[in-house]
């Protein structure tokens, strides 16, 4: 019982620690703030290239971060259960390119792998 309850407390606080971060798409600015409240944002128009990165530690470790990258190279993480996440999708969807079967593709995936969902065709 005690290996039960061992792994009960590591599920839910995994859980706990991705809703603690957050993603807000607001006043054409992405903007993140980690668990530690550690904020990072840029132009949402400085957007190149959006991709899922997963992996094979789930469900006891983040299995899914989303990696946002903009022109000048930074680059946004944000896991998979982040508060916030649905209405950054949403967002993301509304790119013309944005890739629906990939994003699909990655969500079922327990591999160790990465999944371009967007690509900016606007980058010099």
């Amino acid at each position: 019982m005690s290996i039960l309850n061992f792994f009960k407390k590591l599920s839910r606080s995994k859980t706990s620690s991705e809703s603690e971060w957050l993603v807000k798409i607001d006043n054409d600015m992405i903007l993140t703030k980690d668990y530690e409240g550690i904020e990072r944002s840029f132009n949402y128009n400085e957007i190149k290239e959006i991709y899922i990165e997963t992996n094979d530690t789930g469900p006891w470790l983040t299995d899914l971060w989303w990696r946002v990258i903009s022109t000048n190279g930074t680059i946004l993480s944000i896991p998979g259960g982040a508060t916030g996440e649905s209405e950054m999708l949403e967002e993301f969807q509304k790119l013309s390119n944005f890739d629906n079967e990939k994003f699909i593709t990655a969500m079922s995936s327990t591999d160790n792998a990465k999944f371009i969902c967007y690509e900016s065709s606007n980058v010099a």
